[in-house]
């Protein structure tokens, strides 16, 4: 089930912060928006169009590829959350990574840790028991 959600949220933030601008970097003589006539880092849809009109001069760093976006969504499922800016699409899927973490951690930890209760002897059941056999 994990998997199957690590990669599925994966291909969607692959699909929905692909051309995001808020992750393009561009070089710093390249306005981050127009000024006077001139497209800055931030008009352009998407970084190659930037690399089109500024050949070489802008990069993206994340969601720049399947791997590249399997790690960032590694990351959020761990609980931190490296990148903030997303799209109104991305952040419908960070919604649903965080309750799907939570359903993914909350359900094994609470049987871990009610396991160890009872293996300490703190759980309330074994209480009735002693009771009733005296």
């Amino acid at each position: 089930m994990a998997i199957i959600i690590w990669v599925g949220t994966s291909a969607l933030f692959f699909i929905f912060e692909e051309n995001n601008p808020n992750f393009r970097q561009c070089d710093y003589s390249i306005p981050l928006v127009e000024v006077d006539g001139e497209p800055g880092c931030y008009d352009f849809d998407s970084t190659a169009a930037c690399n089109e009109y500024y050949p070489g001069m802008c990069s993206q760093s994340a969601f720049t590829n399947m791997p590249n976006t399997m790690f960032y969504v590694a990351v959020f499922l761990g609980g931190d959350w490296g990148f903030v800016d997303f799209t109104w699409p991305g952040k419908i899927v960070c919604m649903f990574l965080c309750v799907a973490g939570i359903a993914l951690y909350s359900v094994p930890v609470g049987s871990l840790f009610d396991s160890f209760g009872a293996v300490l002897g703190l759980s309330d059941d074994g209480d009735d028991e002693e009771e009733e056999g005296e």
